[in-house]
């Protein structure tokens, strides 16, 4: 199997630096009554303060580029391939817990949403793009933190079973991917969580393109992937949104569907990076008393997810949907990626921020490439983080939490067994 195989789009700086260059100066070059016209918002972004977006970013990308000069010298390593071919019990026995815990997080789910009053006339008054329906079913949701999370190890189910069936040949999991597969689908248009899709979608295509390279394998237009996953993308949106609003309200307004489809996805993006203007513009930086973006998946562990006020005696999400709701649109309420930073440490330390998250990503990659185990399972993932960025900081959310934690305690199981133990089974379980 080859160590280094790969493609220029899985490169995290290089991709990091295409997506940013393009929302940044599609941000600042839409002019103000689009901004009004298509979002109903003023536009914050000039060439006073464009800059806000474009440090971070160069920090990011120098922060990259410094990985890949110093880890140049990274041997290729084998442990997660060897592992899945010599104790093959012990990968289906991992891979199968994280099904069962992915297909109870989402039997809660269900539980809640009958509770909620959820039912199959409603189901098909979605499906008839019945105005307000979507929104009803997410107002009147009641998640409960911790138990609903559980759905968020179908990423790591599906990064473990993805590589299992590369590097096996067998199909012993597809019946469960399609059934994880399934049930984020529904979840992405009920839910309007259509990157929950991404999470499961992204992982399994770098997973999948990435070990046909390793083994000598050819992939056909692999270095036009990035054009095919935003028609991809866009069109699935397209057919979200369909359901979601179009029937209800836009088909009023606009033209056309596609028309529509294309100003309102790229519009999530660039006013992503409009609303984190306006939040420093109003509150400057820093803003809180103690990290808090930068640390979501921290304060949000406890139950009701109100840490951090209970510590610091602040509420900076109520300060954020203060100023959204005066001054902004609630609609388009994501601040970018780019900008949180800035409320949690400043401008220095925002820029510091970035620049490490460049060098952990590039390091990752390394590793990625190189076979090393934690690099193989992260990577795949952290590339959704790396496309989301202009809107959202993918990295330090609670959704991002459950899977690189499992990821983690896989990897050092992993090799902690390998180091120091000759022959290890679970007990109960003998080998396939």
């Amino acid at each position: 199997m080859r160590k280094n195989a790969s493609v220029w789009w899985m490169n995290p700086t290089v991709l990091f630096a295409i997506v940013m260059g393009i929302v940044i100066t599609g941000a600042y070059m839409i002019p103000g009554e689009n901004y009004r016209m298509f979002y109903r918002v003023d536009k914050f972004i000039d060439s006073g303060n464009i800059w806000l977006a474009v440090y971070p970013a160069a920090a990011f990308v120098l922060g990259g580029l410094l990985a890949g000069l110093l880890n140049k010298g990274v041997k290729p390593a084998s442990v997660l391939p060897e592992a899945i071919r010599k104790r093959e019990s012990f990968i289906k026995f991992a891979v199968f817990a994280l099904f069962a815990m992915t297909v109870f997080g989402y039997a809660v789910y269900l539980l809640i949403m009958v509770r909620s009053g959820f039912t199959l006339s409603l189901f098909l008054s979605v499906l008839k793009g019945e105005p307000g329906v979507i929104y009803s079913i997410k107002q009147n949701f009641d998640k409960i933190t911790g138990v609903t999370s559980f759905t968020n190890f179908g990423i790591a189910f599906t990064i473990l079973a993805t590589y299992y069936q590369c590097l096996t040949g067998k199909k012993t999991f597809l019946p469960a991917m399609a059934v994880v597969f399934l049930l984020t689908l529904m979840r992405s248009i009920f839910f309007s969580e259509r990157l929950a899709l991404m999470e499961i979608v992204v992982p399994a295509a770098v997973i999948w393109i990435s070990m046909r390279l390793k083994q000598g394998k050819r992939v056909p237009l692999v270095r036009l992937y990035p054009v095919i996953g935003i028609v991809f993308v866009i069109g699935f949106f397209g057919v979200s949104e369909y359901f979601r609003s179009w029937l209800s309200y836009y088909v009023h307004i606009y033209p056309s569907f596609w028309e529509f489809v294309v100003t309102r996805f790229f519009g999530y993006y660039v006013t992503a990076l409009n609303t984190g203007t306006l939040y420093i513009r109003e509150l400057g930086f820093p803003a809180n008393p103690f990290p808090y973006y930068t640390w979501d998946w921290l304060w949000k562990i406890s139950p009701g997810g109100d840490a951090y006020a209970e510590a610091h005696g602040a509420r900076p999400m109520n300060l954020l949907n203060n100023i959204l709701e005066t001054m902004g649109n609630p609609e388009f309420n994501n601040p970018s990626g780019l900008m949180l930073p800035y409320h949690d440490y400043g401008f220095a330390g925002a820029l510091v921020y970035m620049a490490l998250l460049g060098y952990a990503s590039g390091v990752l990659y390394t590793h990625f490439r190189n076979n090393h185990t934690f690099g193989m399972l992260l990577y795949p993932i952290w590339i959704v983080g790396i496309l989301e960025f202009p809107r959202y900081l993918y990295f330090t959310s609670g959704r991002f939490f459950p899977c690189w934690v499992a990821l983690l305690l896989f990897t050092l199981i992993v090799h902690y067994n390998r180091r120091k133990v000759k022959s290890w089974r679970l007990s109960g379980v003998n080998e396939a």
